[in-house]
């Protein structure tokens, strides 16, 4: 036991200038004269007083009712202070009691002891009261203090998990809404990891008309909820034109025209896109930004690289015509392993990355996709080990054997939605050489003697206007309000045989012949690179009210003639449906049989 307390009489404090609590205070002596005093004076001063002869004792008093504030003698029986401030504490958790140790020891020991055992202040023997009242009110402060920030702590975890929980459920909607319309995907081996809950890399699939595979591995900047924003204007655009038919490049400029308007400028998507022909014996890929593919066939002792040719989408206005997919074909045994740069940069505990070394050499020693796959997954995540990464990662090897790539249906089935496509793009002063219309009309001419002849000039009419009006007013940039005068059709001409001599820009047109409703349909696509024009101002100005204008005719010809005329974007892409009875062979509104 420590030596009995102290109370000063004359020049020290009284208890009754301690300032009045409302607290309990637990008091912990094996001494009853020492109790007998620190209850006097606290009593005094407004607080609720308990009592424990001894540490065993002070343990079972907290147990039944925890107290605001603990008085902690340290020499006593049974067990001393420090133990009984080790288990008070342990047993409290994140609930802070104060304990101030009541003690004659003053040596560096009895004080690391002290703190140790998880004391937060001490008070020496004989009391002073005036300290005993400033400590007391300090770790008031202190647990005030404690107890607001556990408060703001569970506030701020309920908040978290309420945020985390809303994340992963606009997570779940988000990828469904991106995925549902997948085809094919269960036909790949995919491994992906997101650093975060949104995901920023994202893998498409489907089939094109004529039930060949097209695969989409791309990867956005940075990662979350920033980075994963733009999958969605993807995904609906990939798996629209997917089903339409058009073919890689259209569909390239089309995603990347859609992620260029978008997108803030400092964000764009790295891609990686494989289409396989409709027997499964070629594959067309294109990479832009995204690493190193790989198409593989070990029993063949051949890995090739498919290096990145192009800008990653979105950053030029549009892409190069020049960089356009590249044709492999395809033998028996031959894999593609595509990753994101995720996994290239995926760091093990001592910082070094993963690496494509990594990648070339598990596939050089796997026998088909599947054995790649594992190798290079179970490689990774033994690099990684605990480490978390700091970028999203994606794994994709497909197998490349005609049943794996091509769509499974019943031969009435693909006679049924069988299609047929062409597509001829050219640019600056190519498109003064190559005869855009002559080059559809001479494809025409072998499609359409199997679909029941004719027709061939009305086409050809909704040709000839769609690829005029987007020549001169795309890429030349001539204003049709100019011909609104006889003075400015002259002016108009003399501008466009200017604009002839150095031309800029780029046209692009498909052909598609799909059935449709019991009727054949040929869509016909023509894109230039030009800023568009307020088509539904124009279209108004055609429909009326009387008005004679010198411009204009050929574009409500074609709205005579075809199905249905929609444009795109800004105006520079424009799709007329132009279909005809397969048995009667006539016009659906009336075109000219050729």
């Amino acid at each position: 036991m420590d030596e009995q307390t102290n109370i000063p009489t004359s020049n020290e404090s009284s208890p009754g200038d301690l300032i009045s609590g409302e607290g309990q205070v637990l008091v912990v002596d094996d001494d009853p004269h020492n109790r007998r005093l620190l209850r006097m004076m606290l009593m005094g001063a407004g607080y609720r007083i308990r009592e424990a002869n001894n540490g065993l004792a002070a343990v079972e008093a907290c147990r039944e009712q925890v107290p605001d504030l603990i008085l902690m003698d340290v020499m006593m029986p049974e067990l001393d202070g420090y133990q009984a401030t080790s288990r008070i504490k342990a047993e409290m958790g994140h609930h802070f009691v104060p304990v101030i140790f009541l003690t004659a020891l003053d040596d560096e020991n009895a004080l690391l002891r002290g703190i140790e055992s998880g004391g937060d202040d001490f008070l020496s023997k004989p009391l002073n009261l005036a300290v005993l009242k400033a400590k007391i009110h300090a770790m008031e402060r202190l647990r005030d203090l404690h107890t607001g920030l556990q408060s703001r702590n569970e506030a701020l975890l309920r908040a978290q998990a309420r945020q985390a929980w809303e994340e992963e459920t606009a997570e779940g909607l988000f990828s469904r809404a991106i995925t549902r319309r997948n085809r094919g995907l269960d036909r790949l081996r995919l491994h992906r990891y997101a650093a975060s809950t949104f995901s920023g890399d994202v893998v498409l699939s489907g089939y094109t008309p004529d039930g060949a595979l097209r695969v989409l591995v791309g990867d956005f900047t940075g990662h979350g909820l920033t980075a994963a924003i733009g999958t969605y204007p993807v995904s609906e655009t990939f798996h629209t034109l997917t089903q339409e038919g058009v073919d890689d490049q259209e569909l390239l400029h089309e995603l990347n025209h859609v992620l260029h308007d978008f997108l803030p400028a400092a964000m764009f998507m790295g891609a990686l896109l494989a289409t396989f022909s409709a027997d499964g014996r070629r594959v067309r890929l294109w990479n832009g930004g995204m690493p190193d593919a790989w198409l593989c066939n070990t029993q063949q002792d051949r890995v090739r690289r498919i290096q990145s040719q192009a800008m990653p989408l979105g950053i030029l206005g549009r892409l190069d015509h020049d960089t356009g997919a590249r044709s492999f074909d395809l033998d028996e045994g031959d894999w593609l392993t595509l990753v994101s740069d995720g996994v290239l940069e995926a760091t093990d505990v001592a910082g070094t990355a993963f690496g494509e070394d990594t990648i070339l050499r598990d596939c050089q020693a796997s026998r088909s996709a599947e054995d790649a796959f594992e190798r290079i997954r179970e490689a990774l995540e033994a690099h990684c080990g605990d480490q978390t990464p700091t970028d999203d990662m994606t794994l994709v090897t497909i197998d490349c054997s005609p049943a794996v790539v091509t769509e499974s249906e019943h031969p009435q089935d693909r006679q049924l939605r069988g299609t047929l496509r062409w597509s001829l793009e050219a640019s600056d002063q190519r498109l003064a050489e190559v005869d855009l219309v002559g080059a559809a009309r001479t494809q025409l001419l072998e499609w359409l003697p199997n679909l029941g002849g004719g027709h061939a000039e009305a086409l050809q009419t909704v040709i000839a206007e769609l690829c005029n009006n987007g020549f001169e007013h795309g890429v030349l940039r001539l204003d049709s309000d100019m011909k609104a005068t006889v003075e400015g059709f002259e002016q108009y001409y003399q501008q466009r045989t200017e604009g002839l001599r150095d031309i800029r820009g780029r046209i692009g047109i498909s052909l598609r012949y799909r059935p449709m409703a019991g009727q054949h349909c040929i869509r016909i696509r023509v894109r230039d690179s030009g800023p568009g024009f307020d088509h539904r101002q124009i279209q108004e100005a055609l429909e009326g009210r009387g008005d004679k204008r010198l411009w204009g005719r050929g574009l409500n010809l074609v709205r005579q003639l075809c199905e249905q005329v929609r444009y795109h974007g800004s105006g520079n892409l424009v799709e007329a449906d132009y279909r005809w009875g397969a048995a009667a062979g006539t016009g659906s509104k009336g075109g000219v049989s050729g």
